[in-house]
């Protein structure tokens, strides 16, 4: 920014700072390793006197008792260097994750294989008992269903329509009794009957003793009256696709 930066705004704006996070203002730092030639804070480098030359008697004897000591807890008398003790950094197993390579061996791979032999038998298996796919199952009114739908629209549309005795008024084919609206009304009603009756006989009767969707055959009943009813019954049994491949 022109107007220097992020920390001016907050002092033009009269904003306290906010604080930073302690994830940027704390560095991580590795440990170092120095390594003492000399033998000034290695002990294990130390080139003193050794235990069987000290001339003091009681250091002698404190010697010998610290090495029966820890003789006695199973320590090693061999004092370790600081390069032999140093860890080199994140290779301490604090940081554990997911290993980058799997630790493969002949139990788990066979293992591994059973599985994956197990997975596609099940998938198999379900494949096999899925029905075959069929363009008549889809939820579709098309071909001779829909021109019968459309005579049935216009045919309840003009029967009860409010705007048919104007209608009819106006070329007119209207009476003072409403007898010719009464009449309409005889096939539009048989039309509806026909197309609700059709829909319940497709989704109850015929649908399920030939795997279809009883959904999709009574919504084409509905909409297609007794021509959806006949073109179920021509339709033969939908099979599975095990069936199919055993044929």
């Amino acid at each position: 920014m022109n107007n220097g930066g992020r920390r001016a705004m907050y002092s033009l704006m009269g904003l306290p700072e906010p604080v930073s996070p302690n994830r940027v203002v704390k560095t991580k730092s590795a440990p170092k390793l120095v390594i003492d030639r000399t033998g000034e804070t290695d002990a294990a480098r130390y080139k003193g006197l050794k235990m069987t030359q000290v001339l003091d008697d009681d250091a002698m004897g404190k010697a010998l008792e610290e090495v029966a000591k820890k003789k006695r807890e199973g320590q090693s008398l061999r004092k370790k260097l600081v390069e032999e003790e140093y860890v080199m950094p994140y290779a301490d197993n604090k940081n554990k994750g997911p290993r980058q390579t799997p630790l493969w061996t002949p139990e788990k791979l066979d293992e591994a294989g059973k599985r994956a032999g197990q997975a596609q038998a099940w998938a198999r298996k379900a494949r096999m008992g899925e029905l075959k796919k069929d363009p008549f199952e889809a939820l579709a009114v098309e071909g001779e269903l829909r021109y019968y739908s459309i005579i049935v629209a216009i045919t309840v549309a003009v029967a009860y329509g409010n705007a048919t005795p104007r209608a009819l008024t106006m070329i007119g084919l209207g009476s003072a009794d409403g007898t010719l609206m009464e009449f309409a009304k005889i096939p539009a009603f048989a039309l509806l009957a026909a197309g609700l009756g059709s829909g319940l006989v497709n989704a109850i009767v015929f649908a399920p003793p030939k795997r279809r969707n009883s959904f999709v055959w009574g919504i084409k009943g509905l909409m297609g009256g007794p021509l959806a009813v006949g073109q179920l019954r021509e339709l033969e049994k939908l099979k599975t696709v095990g069936e199919s491949e055993a044929e």
